[in-house]
Protein backbone atom coordinates (compact mmCIF):
# COMPACT_ATOMS: atom_id res chain seq x y z
CA UNK A 1 0.00 0.00 0.00
CA UNK A 2 1.04 3.36 -1.61
CA UNK A 3 1.93 6.37 0.75
CA UNK A 4 -0.85 9.42 0.09
CA UNK A 5 0.80 12.35 -0.95
CA UNK A 6 -0.90 15.12 0.63
CA UNK A 7 1.57 18.02 0.43
CA UNK A 8 0.32 21.54 -0.61
CA UNK A 9 2.43 23.59 -3.13
CA UNK A 10 1.75 27.20 -3.67
CA UNK A 11 3.97 29.84 -5.06
CA UNK A 12 3.85 33.42 -3.77
CA UNK A 13 5.28 36.66 -4.62
CA UNK A 14 7.47 38.43 -1.76
CA UNK A 15 7.97 41.47 -1.65
CA UNK A 16 11.76 43.49 -2.17
CA UNK A 17 11.40 46.88 -1.69
CA UNK A 18 10.31 48.06 2.08
CA UNK A 19 9.18 51.65 3.31
CA UNK A 20 11.47 51.41 5.93
CA UNK A 21 14.36 49.35 6.25
CA UNK A 22 13.89 45.64 7.25
CA UNK A 23 16.74 43.32 8.66
CA UNK A 24 14.96 40.42 9.98
CA UNK A 25 12.94 38.19 7.89
CA UNK A 26 11.05 35.11 8.92
CA UNK A 27 8.28 33.14 7.59
CA UNK A 28 5.62 30.96 9.62
CA UNK A 29 2.89 27.94 8.10
CA UNK A 30 0.30 27.47 9.87
CA UNK A 31 -3.19 24.84 9.19
CA UNK A 32 -5.81 25.70 11.66
CA UNK A 33 -7.84 22.72 13.20
CA UNK A 34 -7.33 21.05 9.46
CA UNK A 35 -9.86 24.00 8.29
CA UNK A 36 -7.64 27.05 7.36
CA UNK A 37 -4.44 27.62 5.84
CA UNK A 38 -1.91 30.54 6.52
CA UNK A 39 1.09 31.94 5.37
CA UNK A 40 2.71 34.90 7.21
CA UNK A 41 5.77 37.00 6.46
CA UNK A 42 7.25 38.98 8.55
CA UNK A 43 9.12 41.60 7.86
CA UNK A 44 10.97 43.67 10.83
CA UNK A 45 13.22 46.39 11.82
CA UNK A 46 14.32 44.65 15.07
CA UNK A 47 16.04 48.66 16.37
CA UNK A 48 12.71 50.92 15.12
CA UNK A 49 10.44 47.81 15.78
CA UNK A 50 8.65 48.34 12.96
CA UNK A 51 6.91 45.69 11.29
CA UNK A 52 5.06 44.38 8.34
CA UNK A 53 3.19 40.52 8.18
CA UNK A 54 2.00 39.68 4.79
CA UNK A 55 -0.65 37.19 5.34
CA UNK A 56 -2.00 35.11 3.31
CA UNK A 57 -4.97 33.12 4.56
CA UNK A 58 -7.73 30.44 2.78
CA UNK A 59 -10.25 28.05 4.56
CA UNK A 60 -9.79 24.91 2.86
CA UNK A 61 -12.12 24.31 -0.07
CA UNK A 62 -13.49 27.81 0.60
CA UNK A 63 -12.27 30.92 -1.24
CA UNK A 64 -12.52 33.74 0.89
CA UNK A 65 -13.60 37.07 -0.66
CA UNK A 66 -13.25 40.87 -0.20
CA UNK A 67 -16.50 41.16 1.07
CA UNK A 68 -15.74 39.34 3.80
CA UNK A 69 -13.58 41.95 5.86
CA UNK A 70 -15.24 44.81 4.20
CA UNK A 71 -16.32 47.42 1.47
CA UNK A 72 -13.35 47.56 -1.18
CA UNK A 73 -12.11 51.92 -0.71
CA UNK A 74 -8.86 51.19 -2.57
CA UNK A 75 -7.92 50.49 -6.27
CA UNK A 76 -4.41 48.85 -7.25
CA UNK A 77 -2.97 48.77 -10.41
CA UNK A 78 -4.03 45.69 -12.28
CA UNK A 79 -7.49 47.14 -11.43
CA UNK A 80 -8.15 45.09 -8.54
CA UNK A 81 -10.33 46.24 -5.20
CA UNK A 82 -8.82 46.33 -2.04
CA UNK A 83 -10.02 47.34 1.32
CA UNK A 84 -7.76 49.65 3.45
CA UNK A 85 -8.08 50.68 7.45
CA UNK A 86 -5.79 52.50 9.73
CA UNK A 87 -6.31 53.21 13.48
CA UNK A 88 -3.79 54.58 15.93
CA UNK A 89 -1.53 51.70 16.60
CA UNK A 90 -2.22 49.45 13.14
CA UNK A 91 -2.59 50.21 9.55
CA UNK A 92 -3.52 47.34 6.98
CA UNK A 93 -4.48 46.77 3.52
CA UNK A 94 -6.74 43.35 2.27
CA UNK A 95 -7.25 42.15 -1.38
CA UNK A 96 -7.79 38.10 -3.29
CA UNK A 97 -5.35 36.75 -4.44
CA UNK A 98 -4.24 33.93 -6.34
CA UNK A 99 -5.74 30.00 -5.39
CA UNK A 100 -8.45 31.68 -2.95
CA UNK A 101 -6.08 33.58 -0.80
CA UNK A 102 -7.66 36.31 0.92
CA UNK A 103 -3.76 38.59 1.46
CA UNK A 104 -3.69 41.31 3.97
CA UNK A 105 -0.53 43.38 4.65
CA UNK A 106 -0.73 44.61 8.53
CA UNK A 107 1.94 47.16 9.83
CA UNK A 108 2.45 48.30 13.35
CA UNK A 109 5.20 48.98 15.64
CA UNK A 110 6.53 47.71 18.84
CA UNK A 111 4.40 44.34 18.69
CA UNK A 112 1.35 46.49 18.44
CA UNK A 113 1.57 48.31 21.43
CA UNK A 114 2.54 51.66 20.56
CA UNK A 115 0.68 54.13 18.89
CA UNK A 116 2.27 54.68 14.97
CA UNK A 117 2.41 58.45 15.38
CA UNK A 118 5.12 59.49 13.18
CA UNK A 119 5.92 56.14 12.13
CA UNK A 120 2.82 55.89 9.91
CA UNK A 121 3.11 54.61 6.47
CA UNK A 122 1.38 56.28 3.52
CA UNK A 123 -1.77 54.63 2.35
CA UNK A 124 0.83 54.76 -1.14
CA UNK A 125 3.33 52.37 0.66
CA UNK A 126 0.57 50.00 0.77
CA UNK A 127 -0.56 49.90 -2.64
CA UNK A 128 3.00 50.21 -3.74
CA UNK A 129 3.61 46.71 -1.46
CA UNK A 130 0.76 45.00 -3.14
CA UNK A 131 1.72 46.01 -6.87
CA UNK A 132 4.95 44.05 -5.66
CA UNK A 133 3.14 40.96 -4.91
CA UNK A 134 0.51 40.95 -7.88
Amino acid sequence: MGEIDQSITYDFNEPVSFPFEVNEVRTEVEIINSVMQQVVFHYKNKQSTQEIRYILSKVIDKPQKLSDIGTPTVELNNGKQAYYEESETIQSIWWEEKNGFLARYVYYINGNMSNLSDFKLKKSDFIELVNQVQ
